[in-house]
């Protein structure tokens, strides 16, 4: 806060040096000066601003309260202070009429002259800070819209009866619609509830779209208002629909080229038998036997042609999921009832741990019991008739995530092996879609599948939420 400065305007000079005297010791730093008359008054006011004026109402080149409008002309905010010896209602009525803070009579009473001073003052202070926080104000809005106005993004924003109440450079450049067109009118229809993409209509016709991303602004000297920020994600889109159908143009040749080569090894296997059989036949060498013995390959053949058409099917045109609640250890335990037999007279031994707490979870009762019917049986297969198969069950997690660990004793394999990936097989005689179809039943169904192997123990780890995402 500056030190408070004063003029005193009196042709008389030993009354307004005394004046003087007494108003710079009102505070540290005080200041004060004087003018004979208005032309000197209004010259020092051309140079510099005071706080507060003492004007003498008669001054021997103009009236005072002329002397006074001029001065609050030249500085809005300097409180006047009327010096007059004629207290009649008529100078009190002059006195109002020209803006005046207070009058004093001659001869001046040092406690008035002091009071009247400070208050004036404070007065003058007020006003000045007043100005300070408003240019402050406007100068922060004309920063905050031009920033509105220099950022690459779509800014809008509503009031609280869903009306348009900002519209930025960048809207009016893509849209075409300009703001004075669009302030206003409805916009929460463009913004939607935020978080997702809207169309944004273009006056030349077609279209954006917009990711919106919305915040309110509760009540205050804006009121309530909605802001809304925006990002064009047309050619985001348009790229990412690109990608997908690349990828699955690429996928799509990866499954063909596997599935081409699953399907000669078979075709070749059994074209080779039938060229045998017509060679045999021709040299006259056949036998029923021989004849039989190439029926049952040619037969095993086709068999498995025939499987992997069904586990191809299975893994490349999933079925819509027909979901249900079910008890996870019940459906579990109706499972192992299927596969104990089997598993018991491989000499296998077939543990299960079942937490009480697991719950209930939604699954596809058929689907998901073929996950765990092919996960059984590559850990049959991996023990090569000997070990410890255990499946284990734990109750929800803090995200509300059942895990399932089915792990067996097997030799195991490297963590770093594509095993979900399709056609990808160890197995003499696989298709290498088994794990595959595991992988995609378990992610229609919103889990996740992990895999843990060392040698003496391979663990596969189901994550199933209770309330499915893709309900």
């Amino acid at each position: 806060m500056s030190a408070a400065s004063f003029l005193v305007v009196d042709d008389h000079r030993e009354l307004a040096e005394s004046m003087c005297e007494l108003l710079a010791d009102i505070e540290p730093g005080a200041e004060c000066a004087f003018a004979a008359d208005g032309a000197a008054a209004e010259q020092l006011m051309a140079n510099r601003s005071f706080d507060v004026a003492f004007v003498d109402l008669h001054l021997p080149d103009a009236r005072g309260t002329d002397v006074v409008t001029r001065l609050r002309a030249m500085s809005p905010f300097v409180q006047v202070v009327i010096v007059t010896g004629d207290g009649t209602l008529e100078s009190a009525i002059n006195a109002v009429r020209t803006s005046a803070f207070a009058y004093v009579l001659k001869p001046v009473r040092t406690e008035d002259l002091v009071d009247t001073a400070r208050r004036a003052l404070v007065q003058a202070r007020g006003h000045r800070e007043h100005e300070h926080l408003r240019r402050e104000l406007e100068n922060s809005e004309r920063r905050h819209r031009e920033v509105v106005e220099a950022m690459p993004i779509f800014v809008l924003a509503l009031d609280r009866l869903g009306n348009i109440v900002l519209w930025n450079r960048r809207l009016e450049e893509v849209t075409g619609y300009l703001r004075q067109e669009m302030l206003g009118n409805p916009g929460a229809h463009i913004v939607g509830e935020g978080g997702s993409d809207r169309v944004l209509p273009l006056k030349a016709g077609g279209h954006r779209l917009v990711r919106w991303q919305r915040t309110s602004v509760p009540e205050g000297y804006l009121g309530n208002v909605t802001y809304a920020t925006g990002i064009d994600v047309t050619d985001e889109r348009e790229m990412l629909r690109r990608t997908v159908r690349a990828e699955r143009l690429a996928a799509v040749g990866t499954l063909a080229a596997g599935l081409a080569h699953e399907v000669r090894n078979p075709l070749n296997s059994a074209q080779l038998q039938l060229d045998l059989l017509e060679r045999r036949l021709s040299r006259g060498v056949v036998s029923v036997d021989g004849v039989l013995s190439v029926g049952r390959i040619v037969r095993e053949e086709i068999r498995r042609l025939d499987q992997l058409v069904s586990d191809f099917l299975a893994f490349a045109q999933p079925r819509p999921l027909a979901l249900q609640r079910v008890v996870a250890n019940e459906i579990l335990t109706s499972v192992v009832g299927l596969i104990a037999p089997e598993i018991q007279s491989l000499g296998i031994e077939l543990r299960t741990e079942m937490d009480s707490e697991a719950g209930t979870i939604h699954v596809d009762a058929q689907r998901f019991r073929q996950v765990f019917l092919n996960l059984f049986r590559n850990a049959i297969e991996a023990m090569n008739q000997q070990g410890v198969l255990t499946l284990r069950t734990h109750g929800p997690d803090t995200e509300g995530n059942v895990r399932i660990d089915v792990e067996d004793t097997g030799p195991g394999f490297a963590e770093d092996q594509p095993i979900f990936d399709a056609f990808y097989t160890t197995k003499e005689g696989g298709t290498g879609l088994g794990l595959a179809i595991v992988h995609r039943i378990v992610a229609d169904h919103g889990g996740t599948i992990q895999v843990a192997s060392r040698p003496g123990m391979t663990r596969f780890t189901i994550l199933l939420p209770q309330d499915p995402t893709h309900a």
